[in-house]
């Protein structure tokens, strides 16, 4: 089969007009690169759904997992914040105490409320030079752990809006 990238390539250099979302109906017009634009689509015929892939995004997916030598591997529908609703609720149950950089991605809060998760909060390091919240500290990380040995999940986000990178494996 042919990959995505191979396929979407073919339905922007057909004659074929779309009445789908999104709403630029592929006018090249609308960017200073015009390849985003042509094979922007969403679930029609031919192609495959992000919600239940069986074909082309499913094989995509296959092969990315084995790249990254995962057991499995889903593309994300609506950028990281899905991804983080996601992660935090398959790693904890209603009621449940969470460890959180309080420098978070915003949906770690909604994950928090949704969840109804009991949140424990770690402050990053302030330096006062760049004048800028920097990593949150592995030591940090310990000592919350130890101190309320029932946290379920730790999550922070590396990098952070700032750019700053944690030591997460650490």
């Amino acid at each position: 089969m042919a990959t995505i990238y191979e396929k979407l390539k073919a339905y922007s250099d057909s004659d074929y007009y779309g009445f789908h979302m999104p709403g630029h109906k592929r006018k090249m017009h609308m960017s200073w690169d015009a390849n985003p634009y042509t094979v922007d689509i969403t679930e029609i015929e031919g192609f495959d759904d992000l919600h239940h892939a069986e074909g082309i995004l499913k094989e995509a997916q296959e092969r990315a997992a084995r790249i990254y030598h995962a057991d499995e591997t889903h593309f994300l529908v609506n950028g990281s914040t899905v991804g983080i609703l996601s992660a935090i609720a398959g790693v904890t149950n209603k009621g449940d105490q969470i460890l959180v950089a309080r420098n978070c991605h915003k949906s770690v809060y909604h994950a928090i409320y949704m969840n109804e998760l009991n949140p424990v909060y770690l402050y990053p390091r302030f330096d006062s030079e760049l004048q800028l919240n920097i990593e949150i500290s592995a030591e940090d990380v310990r000592r919350a752990l130890n101190r309320y040995p029932q946290i379920r999940a730790v999550m922070i986000v590396s990098p952070t809006y700032d750019g700053i990178v944690s030591d997460v494996a650490e």
